[in-house]
Protein backbone atom coordinates (compact mmCIF):
# COMPACT_ATOMS: atom_id res chain seq x y z
CA UNK A 1 0.00 0.00 0.00
CA UNK A 2 2.92 2.53 1.00
CA UNK A 3 4.65 1.59 -2.12
CA UNK A 4 1.83 2.62 -4.03
CA UNK A 5 1.26 5.72 -2.61
CA UNK A 6 5.04 6.55 -3.03
CA UNK A 7 4.97 5.45 -6.89
CA UNK A 8 1.75 7.71 -6.78
CA UNK A 9 3.59 10.43 -4.99
CA UNK A 10 6.44 10.14 -7.55
CA UNK A 11 4.46 10.43 -10.53
CA UNK A 12 3.06 13.83 -9.27
CA UNK A 13 6.47 15.04 -8.11
CA UNK A 14 7.91 14.39 -11.72
CA UNK A 15 4.81 16.10 -13.57
CA UNK A 16 5.55 19.21 -11.35
CA UNK A 17 8.90 19.04 -12.39
CA UNK A 18 8.08 18.59 -16.10
CA UNK A 19 5.54 21.52 -15.86
CA UNK A 20 8.22 23.65 -14.10
CA UNK A 21 10.66 23.02 -17.02
CA UNK A 22 8.54 23.68 -19.64
CA UNK A 23 7.58 27.22 -17.92
CA UNK A 24 11.02 27.92 -17.50
CA UNK A 25 11.23 27.14 -21.55
CA UNK A 26 8.52 29.16 -22.37
CA UNK A 27 10.15 32.22 -20.14
CA UNK A 28 13.42 32.50 -21.73
CA UNK A 29 13.81 34.24 -24.86
CA UNK A 30 16.63 33.80 -27.11
CA UNK A 31 19.02 35.91 -28.82
CA UNK A 32 20.11 35.85 -32.47
CA UNK A 33 22.34 37.86 -33.28
CA UNK A 34 23.66 38.19 -36.91
CA UNK A 35 26.18 40.40 -38.94
CA UNK A 36 25.48 40.79 -42.66
CA UNK A 37 28.83 41.36 -44.35
CA UNK A 38 29.34 42.42 -48.60
CA UNK A 39 31.70 40.18 -50.60
CA UNK A 40 34.88 42.57 -49.88
CA UNK A 41 33.59 41.81 -45.89
CA UNK A 42 32.67 45.56 -45.33
CA UNK A 43 29.56 45.59 -43.04
CA UNK A 44 26.71 46.63 -44.94
CA UNK A 45 24.38 49.06 -42.44
CA UNK A 46 20.12 49.71 -42.82
CA UNK A 47 19.58 46.51 -44.24
CA UNK A 48 15.86 45.27 -42.95
CA UNK A 49 16.19 42.00 -41.78
CA UNK A 50 13.08 39.06 -40.08
CA UNK A 51 11.79 35.84 -40.05
CA UNK A 52 7.87 35.94 -40.62
CA UNK A 53 6.24 39.52 -40.70
CA UNK A 54 8.21 41.84 -42.70
CA UNK A 55 6.84 44.58 -40.26
CA UNK A 56 8.48 43.12 -37.47
CA UNK A 57 12.40 43.72 -38.57
CA UNK A 58 15.70 44.36 -36.88
CA UNK A 59 17.78 47.16 -38.89
CA UNK A 60 21.63 46.25 -39.27
CA UNK A 61 23.82 49.29 -37.45
CA UNK A 62 26.62 50.89 -38.99
CA UNK A 63 28.93 47.52 -38.15
CA UNK A 64 26.16 45.67 -39.81
CA UNK A 65 25.34 44.01 -36.76
CA UNK A 66 21.68 42.81 -36.18
CA UNK A 67 19.12 41.15 -33.47
CA UNK A 68 16.26 39.20 -33.72
CA UNK A 69 14.61 36.64 -30.65
CA UNK A 70 13.61 33.22 -30.36
CA UNK A 71 14.62 32.06 -34.11
CA UNK A 72 14.01 28.75 -34.53
CA UNK A 73 15.72 25.86 -35.98
CA UNK A 74 13.91 25.01 -39.02
CA UNK A 75 12.87 28.82 -40.16
CA UNK A 76 14.30 31.48 -42.61
CA UNK A 77 15.79 34.90 -42.42
CA UNK A 78 15.33 37.21 -44.98
CA UNK A 79 17.33 40.24 -45.28
CA UNK A 80 15.92 43.15 -47.72
CA UNK A 81 19.23 45.36 -49.07
CA UNK A 82 17.81 47.76 -51.62
CA UNK A 83 14.70 46.11 -52.56
CA UNK A 84 16.51 43.01 -53.07
CA UNK A 85 15.60 40.26 -50.75
CA UNK A 86 18.00 37.23 -49.90
CA UNK A 87 16.79 34.03 -48.09
CA UNK A 88 19.15 32.34 -45.75
CA UNK A 89 18.17 28.95 -44.03
CA UNK A 90 18.66 28.61 -40.22
CA UNK A 91 19.67 25.39 -40.56
CA UNK A 92 19.86 25.24 -36.82
CA UNK A 93 22.16 27.90 -36.37
CA UNK A 94 21.94 30.03 -33.43
CA UNK A 95 24.19 33.13 -34.46
CA UNK A 96 24.79 34.02 -37.83
CA UNK A 97 27.39 35.89 -40.09
CA UNK A 98 25.90 36.31 -43.35
CA UNK A 99 27.59 37.42 -46.65
CA UNK A 100 25.61 38.93 -49.46
CA UNK A 101 26.59 38.96 -53.19
CA UNK A 102 24.19 40.75 -56.01
CA UNK A 103 21.92 37.89 -56.02
CA UNK A 104 22.60 35.14 -53.70
CA UNK A 105 23.47 34.69 -50.08
CA UNK A 106 25.32 32.29 -47.24
CA UNK A 107 25.01 32.39 -44.09
CA UNK A 108 27.14 30.49 -41.15
CA UNK A 109 26.80 29.98 -37.80
CA UNK A 110 29.17 32.66 -35.89
CA UNK A 111 30.18 30.99 -32.09
CA UNK A 112 31.72 34.69 -30.80
CA UNK A 113 27.71 35.74 -32.41
CA UNK A 114 26.05 33.17 -30.14
CA UNK A 115 28.44 34.18 -26.78
CA UNK A 116 27.62 37.96 -27.26
CA UNK A 117 24.31 37.22 -26.08
CA UNK A 118 21.32 39.98 -26.00
CA UNK A 119 24.11 43.11 -25.53
CA UNK A 120 25.37 42.39 -28.94
CA UNK A 121 23.47 45.24 -30.21
CA UNK A 122 21.25 47.89 -28.89
CA UNK A 123 18.03 47.07 -30.89
CA UNK A 124 16.21 44.41 -31.84
CA UNK A 125 13.16 43.44 -33.68
CA UNK A 126 10.93 46.84 -34.26
CA UNK A 127 7.59 45.74 -33.05
CA UNK A 128 4.94 47.47 -34.75
CA UNK A 129 2.93 50.77 -33.44
CA UNK A 130 4.63 52.40 -30.90
CA UNK A 131 3.83 55.49 -28.94
CA UNK A 132 6.67 58.44 -27.38
CA UNK A 133 7.91 62.05 -26.30
CA UNK A 134 10.76 63.64 -26.94
CA UNK A 135 13.22 64.96 -24.76
CA UNK A 136 12.01 68.51 -25.44
CA UNK A 137 8.27 67.74 -24.46
CA UNK A 138 9.38 65.61 -21.04
CA UNK A 139 11.29 69.04 -20.06
CA UNK A 140 8.22 71.36 -21.22
CA UNK A 141 6.21 69.64 -18.68
CA UNK A 142 8.25 71.39 -16.10
CA UNK A 143 8.96 68.25 -13.99
CA UNK A 144 12.73 66.94 -13.98
CA UNK A 145 12.25 63.88 -12.75
CA UNK A 146 11.58 61.32 -15.83
CA UNK A 147 8.57 59.48 -14.72
CA UNK A 148 6.72 62.68 -12.87
CA UNK A 149 7.06 64.32 -16.45
CA UNK A 150 5.53 61.50 -18.08
CA UNK A 151 2.22 61.06 -16.41
CA UNK A 152 -0.82 61.76 -18.48
CA UNK A 153 2.09 62.92 -21.75
CA UNK A 154 2.33 59.19 -23.17
CA UNK A 155 -0.95 57.74 -24.58
CA UNK A 156 -1.37 54.44 -22.84
CA UNK A 157 0.73 55.00 -20.02
CA UNK A 158 -0.34 55.42 -16.23
CA UNK A 159 1.90 56.83 -13.41
CA UNK A 160 0.67 55.66 -10.06
CA UNK A 161 1.97 56.27 -6.25
CA UNK A 162 2.62 53.07 -4.34
CA UNK A 163 4.31 52.93 -1.38
CA UNK A 164 7.74 52.07 -2.74
CA UNK A 165 7.41 55.09 -4.79
CA UNK A 166 6.09 56.39 -8.33
CA UNK A 167 5.64 52.98 -10.39
CA UNK A 168 4.58 53.08 -14.32
CA UNK A 169 2.23 50.97 -15.68
CA UNK A 170 1.24 50.54 -19.58
CA UNK A 171 -2.69 50.59 -20.03
CA UNK A 172 -4.50 46.82 -20.76
CA UNK A 173 -1.76 45.38 -19.80
CA UNK A 174 -1.36 41.78 -18.52
CA UNK A 175 0.82 38.89 -17.50
CA UNK A 176 0.56 35.43 -16.92
CA UNK A 177 2.12 35.94 -13.42
CA UNK A 178 0.14 38.14 -12.48
CA UNK A 179 2.53 41.27 -12.61
CA UNK A 180 2.10 44.28 -14.52
CA UNK A 181 5.55 46.26 -14.36
CA UNK A 182 6.60 46.79 -17.86
CA UNK A 183 9.92 46.03 -19.48
CA UNK A 184 12.49 49.32 -19.52
CA UNK A 185 15.27 49.07 -22.18
CA UNK A 186 17.91 52.31 -21.34
CA UNK A 187 19.79 52.39 -24.16
CA UNK A 188 20.08 48.81 -24.34
CA UNK A 189 19.39 47.86 -20.92
CA UNK A 190 16.84 45.68 -20.04
CA UNK A 191 15.50 46.11 -16.57
CA UNK A 192 11.22 45.89 -14.55
CA UNK A 193 12.74 48.28 -12.31
CA UNK A 194 11.97 52.05 -13.39
CA UNK A 195 15.31 53.95 -13.75
CA UNK A 196 15.73 57.32 -12.01
CA UNK A 197 16.52 59.92 -14.29
CA UNK A 198 16.30 63.21 -15.14
CA UNK A 199 14.15 64.81 -18.45
CA UNK A 200 17.38 66.58 -19.48
CA UNK A 201 19.32 62.95 -19.66
CA UNK A 202 16.66 61.93 -22.21
CA UNK A 203 17.11 62.23 -26.03
CA UNK A 204 13.26 60.34 -26.37
CA UNK A 205 11.15 57.68 -24.55
CA UNK A 206 9.00 55.13 -26.78
CA UNK A 207 6.40 53.36 -25.55
CA UNK A 208 5.35 49.63 -27.10
CA UNK A 209 2.43 48.02 -25.74
CA UNK A 210 2.74 44.57 -27.72
CA UNK A 211 6.60 43.68 -26.71
CA UNK A 212 6.40 40.27 -28.00
CA UNK A 213 9.98 40.51 -29.38
CA UNK A 214 11.34 40.51 -25.71
CA UNK A 215 9.02 37.21 -24.97
CA UNK A 216 7.22 37.16 -21.68
CA UNK A 217 9.37 39.89 -20.48
CA UNK A 218 7.86 42.28 -22.82
CA UNK A 219 4.16 41.19 -21.60
CA UNK A 220 3.48 44.12 -19.87
CA UNK A 221 4.53 46.03 -22.77
CA UNK A 222 8.36 47.83 -22.91
CA UNK A 223 9.61 51.65 -22.84
CA UNK A 224 12.14 51.96 -24.17
CA UNK A 225 14.47 55.37 -22.98
CA UNK A 226 17.61 56.68 -25.28
CA UNK A 227 19.76 59.19 -23.75
CA UNK A 228 21.22 62.08 -24.86
CA UNK A 229 24.80 61.83 -26.79
CA UNK A 230 24.34 58.43 -27.70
Amino acid sequence: MHSIKYQKNMRIFSTILLALAMTGAAVASEPFNGLLLDLDGKPVKGAKVYVHNPKQYAKTDKKGQFGLTDVKPTETIHVVVKKQVYDIAVNGSKGMRITIGEVTAKGIEDQELVNAGMGYVKKREYLGPRSGVTGEQLVATGQSDLIQAMRGLIPGVQVVETDDGLNVNVRNSSSFNGGTAPLWVVDGTESTTPPSLTVQEVEKVDVIKDGAGYGTRGANGVIIVTLKGR
